[in-house]
């Protein structure tokens, strides 16, 4: 039990790692698309740490304001974003690996390794299999006024509490129309009969 805790706490700071790295990615792209004459000169090794602070310590004083996933404060290149689900990419996936199996004969429409290993991902972690599956769970997503973020996000991790719905997307709670818990379990009760039925 004592190997497998530590296990668990590896993992944490190993995922603690990867959202840091991912945010500062983020962060520099917002830095250099928000300021595009800027350019990002490379750095000695000794002197990258404070050059990555100089460019935190910028984007904070530009005076835009900080993002947030708990309140849907994810920029507004992602709210306007159409987002899809696992099971809707999976789907779109699949009609286009048939497309390129017809054509095998031809060498430029190969299928690619990458494109192999991104069905098989979508695939294993579709919820829904079926296409009428995947249109009935969106449509009962939709009728929640939610953001596509929070939409995909329920629609892939299909929590199964009221409890769990909340903590996977708190934005449903803190945001202004605040889904009640008896509509977020009703939405979740729809969510689970079309994967009984799938």
């Amino acid at each position: 039990m004592c190997g497998l805790h530590t296990l668990c706490e590896c993992i944490e700071d190993l995922l603690e790692l990867v959202v840091v790295h991912l945010s500062f990615l983020y962060y520099l792209y917002r830095l250099v698309s928000t300021h595009p004459t800027r350019s990002l000169p490379l750095h000695p090794p000794n002197q990258t740490v404070s050059v990555l602070a100089d460019c935190f310590r910028e984007l904070r004083m530009s005076g835009e304001e900080e993002e947030n996933a708990a309140e849907l404060k994810i920029g507004d290149e992602f709210l306007k974003a159409k987002c899809l689900m696992n099971c809707e990419v999976a789907l779109i996936l699949e009609h286009k690996y048939e497309q390129l199996q017809q054509m095998a004969d031809d060498p430029m429409n190969q299928v690619s390794q990458v494109f192999e290993k991104s069905l098989q991902y979508v695939k294993r972690f579709s919820r829904y299999k079926n296409p009428d599956a995947v249109r009935q769970a969106r449509e009962i997503l939709s009728r929640y006024q939610l953001a596509e973020f929070e939409l995909c996000v329920l629609g892939n991790l299909c929590p199964d509490t009221v409890e769990e719905a909340i903590a996977m997307v708190p934005s449903m709670k803190s945001r202004g129309r605040a889904l009640d818990e008896e509509a977020i379990e009703k939405m979740l009760n729809d969510l689970s009969m079309i994967k009984k039925f799938d």
